[in-house]
């Protein structure tokens, strides 16, 4: 239901309603006619003069940025004696309510997160801004998969300034690095170590440091000693765990340097289909955080009209009920959602292409290939030396461990070709000429791309279009569909 405001035009924008209230600002959501798009209005609530050169400050720094993992300014209007920010909508919800549900969140989901917003920080860097205030409230994610970095309002760049904001601290306590909890200089690492903290907290549930006072955490931070990540979770991946740490470190030469390189050793983690398709898999994170909330809603809703006689039933119901749903939808991010394959070959030299992607390389004859989304997939063996190419069709179930033995062709001055299938004695047709049915061996064909088309009846036909290189021998191997009744 929307809330009721205080406020019904600004400028040639029309409020629609109240989406959200903080110490500084009132946040609206609004509509701008003329070009027919939806827009947050940012109403400042103090009149206090470093205030407001704070909020100017988030303007001009804000309007100067434009990448998608940073949030748009679109105007700065002085109105009715108030200030107002006009910035991009984003149709979604910040960190901070995500992890009040879900957290803490798989390895592979807080890696994209992570990677998003330090590509939104590569960027700021390199227009030498530092944003001082990195956490959950301060990032966006939209139903849309895309992730948003907000609230550049205490952020410092090179230019010369007064603002201090006198009695406040500038920076969220239990995010701030090391010199900035010390009141030291501050620049990009400064950012990379806030990032750090978050990344700890979503992948753990918890903060490296927290305190009763702002004192007692500052001097925790100052000390650099944290618990490792592994004691609340031992089964992360060492590579996040190493990335992690690196990132927190105390001394700033041994963090990383800019935002490029965390970006390097994530990717380096990340799986490439993940990367390739990293904005629906945060699409289907949010849309199964959607009814997680819903259904926590729902849950206290009917808590609230729960009559006395049959409380302590119902809320032992309703309990179950919640921790199930949550269950069975956090499932579905943790690291088994994933299959993995593991290939022997007679080759020790061989590499692993996926869909046309390279996925791997084997220089002793084995390899294993981890975090690959389930479902088809096309698979090529390419060995080297005297061996040619192997290439199938794969079904990954969720969670599979798939183990495949392959025995590559060894190279001919021609093009050398053999075809087995699963059905067997399948109809082969190249090019549109039935050549027989499989398996068929050493098919002599001429370099190029052939048209594969092969058929069985109460199967779903295939069509593979493969391109031969001369002097290569093929290994080519697929496994049919049942039609479906």
């Amino acid at each position: 239901m929307p809330r009721i405001i205080d406020v019904e035009k600004v400028g040639s924008f029309k409020i629609i309603e109240k989406i959200g209230e903080g110490g500084m600002a009132i946040i609206y959501k609004a509509v701008q006619p003329s070009l027919n798009r939806t827009v947050v209005v940012k109403k400042l609530k103090d009149p206090n003069n470093e205030i407001i050169e704070r909020f100017k400050k988030e303007a001009l720094v804000s309007a100067s940025l434009s990448q998608e993992n940073v949030l748009s300014i679109y105007d700065f209007i002085y109105h009715g004696r108030t200030y107002y920010l006009i910035m991009e909508y984003v149709d979604g919800y910040d960190l901070h309510d995500i992890l009040d549900y879900m957290s803490p969140l798989s390895p592979i989901i807080s890696a994209l997160l992570i990677r998003e917003i330090a590509k939104g920080l590569e960027y700021t860097h390199n227009k030498n801004v530092v944003h001082r205030d990195i956490k959950p409230s301060n990032i966006l994610i939209s139903k849309e998969g895309e992730i948003k970095l907000i609230d550049f309002g205490v952020a410092k760049d090179e230019a010369p300034s007064k603002l201090t904001i006198t009695g406040m601290i500038i920076g969220t306590p239990s995010y701030m690095s090391p010199e900035q909890a010390n009141g030291e200089k501050i620049n990009n690492q400064s950012d990379i170590y806030s990032l750090g903290v978050l990344f700890y907290e979503i992948i753990t549930g918890f903060k490296p440091y927290s305190g009763d006072t702002n004192t007692e955490i500052f001097a925790k931070i100052s000390k650099g000693k944290f618990v490792s990540p592994m004691k609340y979770r031992s089964d992360l991946p060492l590579k996040l765990v190493k990335i992690i740490k690196k990132c927190l470190h105390r001394d700033r030469d041994k963090r990383y340097k800019n935002a490029t390189e965390l970006i390097r050793d994530i990717n380096r983690y990340l799986p490439w289909q993940v990367q390739t398709d990293n904005k629906s898999i945060i699409t289907e994170f949010i849309t199964h955080y959607e009814k997680i909330e819903q259904t926590a809603t729902i849950h206290s809703n009917l808590y609230k009209s729960v009559k006395p006689v049959a409380s302590w039933i119902s809320i032992i119901v309703l309990i179950v009920l919640f921790f199930f749903s949550l269950i069975n939808v956090n499932r579905f991010f943790v690291n088994e959602r994933f299959s993995h394959l593991s290939i022997k070959s007679n080759s020790r030299e061989f590499n692993v292409v996926l869909d046309d992607k390279l996925a791997g390389s084997s220089e002793n004859g084995e390899i294993q290939i981890s975090n690959i989304l389930p479902g088809n997939h096309e698979l090529e063996i390419i060995g080297s030396g005297k061996y040619g190419v192997y290439s199938s069709n794969i079904y990954l179930n969720p969670a599979e461990k798939k183990y495949q033995k392959i025995s590559l062709p060894e190279k001919n001055n021609t093009v050398n070709l053999t075809i087995s299938t699963n059905p067997i004695e399948s109809e082969v047709y190249l090019n549109n000429r039935f050549i027989g049915k499989t398996p068929i061996d050493k098919l002599i064909l001429s370099a190029g791309k052939h048209n594969i088309e092969i058929r069985k009846n109460g199967y779903q036909k295939l069509n593979i279009l493969k391109k031969l290189a001369s002097e290569q021998s093929y290994k080519l191997h697929y496994s049919l569909s049942p039609k479906s009744n």
